[in-house]
């Protein structure tokens, strides 16, 4: 009985020895803000190629990318814009139709500053609102002789960082 309760206590004592060892890992992030529409189509309708022959533009079409419930910790966002440039006039974005000489002009809409691929536009995010805007606007332009009628499409993509 002695040599089993030895034993017992041995085993006891080699058990309670063992270390073990727990690793936890992760990453706390702040969410960012929330876009309100993350696919925009701009519709020109139907333009008149004599109007643009003519080197008259269409109207301008108001747009703006909106940002909600940005977190407190956002004071700032920044929009990068990526597109093709038209070949023709580096400062607006390519036609992918079958119109030719006929380019993308966008804008941002409060100072009509040309916006063109790489741009970078800075936003502050309202400390009430938790909100921010880019108001833009687009047009289509001739940037060339011969132009033809056909479609327009052109596609731009936006990058958001947030400080």
């Amino acid at each position: 009985m002695k040599a089993m309760i030895f034993l017992l206590l041995f085993y006891s004592a080699f058990t309670m020895a063992s270390t073990v060892n727990i690793n936890i890992y992760g990453t706390v992030t702040v969410s960012p803000c929330e876009i309100e529409n993350k696919n925009y189509l701009i519709d020109f309708k139907k333009v008149n190629v004599r109007d643009l022959k003519n080197n008259q533009n269409t109207d301008w079409i108001n747009f703006s990318i909106k940002l909600k419930n940005c977190p407190i910790s956002t004071q700032k966002a920044t929009l990068t814009i990526a597109g093709t440039a038209d070949p023709n006039n580096g400062n607006y974005f390519i036609n992918n139709g079958s119109a030719k000489n006929i380019a993308l002009n966008l804008v941002e809409n409060r100072n009509k500053t040309i916006i063109k691929n790489g741009s970078k536009l800075e936003a502050i995010i309202n400390s009430q609102t938790k909100m921010a805007e880019y108001p833009l606007a687009a047009r289509l332009i001739k940037t060339g002789d011969g132009v033809s009628t056909g479609t327009f499409k052109s596609h731009l993509e936006f990058t958001l960082i947030y400080n």
